[in-house]
């Protein structure tokens, strides 16, 4: 078995990995940073006052909360565009005969694994999409 072979097949694998970890800390921080934009959108909406700034301020929070979801959703995105060059390039190399364990799966598995992170940030986006049309239905933004 060659050597240099193997040592580009386990640096494929880390580089995998690292592009999983990316998206995996990616969607940790959208969902955690959702969760205080939706807690601070009810905080806002519940609160008895008829400031005309209340309106700008759930404004503010949805667009944040928009803007938050599809950068997060572009990241995940370059993370998965960098996982299948580095896919191609494993392939291409002829890596698995290095007796290296694949670090991916099949293409079919594959994209059903890939498909939760883009979900999550669409249906995120499309709440809060949902939450303005609300608020502009029932008049409470101007």
């Amino acid at each position: 078995m060659d050597e240099r072979k193997f040592a580009i097949a386990q640096a494929v694998a880390k580089q995998i990995e690292t592009e999983q970890g990316l998206t995996a800390n990616r969607l940790n921080w959208n969902l955690t940073f959702q969760g205080f934009m939706l807690a601070s959108y009810a905080l806002v909406a519940t609160a008895e006052t008829s400031d005309p700034n209340r309106d700008w301020v759930h404004a503010i929070i949805i667009a944040a909360g928009i803007i938050v979801s599809l950068a997060t959703l572009l990241g995940v995105h370059a993370s998965r565009m960098q996982s299948s060059d580095l896919k191609v390039f494993w392939n291409e190399s002829g890596l698995d005969e290095t007796g290296h364990p694949r670090p991916f799966s099949r293409k079919e598995i594959s994209m059903i694994g890939r498909l939760p992170p883009y979900l999550i940030c669409g249906v995120v986006a499309i709440m809060w999409l949902a939450l303005i049309s609300i608020d502009l239905v029932f008049g409470l933004l101007p």
